[in-house]
């Protein structure tokens, strides 16, 4: 497993998770603030040959 960071860019909402896909990720749970630029970092890891993540919020 690699240690990384996922980085999404939602000036508006943050991270958020939700059960299923919705227009501009309309609802669901916010999970991270974004930073002062929009942007968002979840620390985990990542396992390249099975493509799992595994997060931390």
């Amino acid at each position: 497993m690699d240690r990384g960071y996922l980085v999404a860019e939602s000036l508006l909402g943050g991270a958020k998770w939700t059960a299923r896909k919705t227009k501009l990720a309309a609802g669901g749970q916010r999970l991270v603030d974004p930073d002062g630029w929009g942007n968002v970092y979840l620390p985990g890891f990542r396992c390249s040959s099975c493509r799992i993540l595994s997060l931390r919020y």
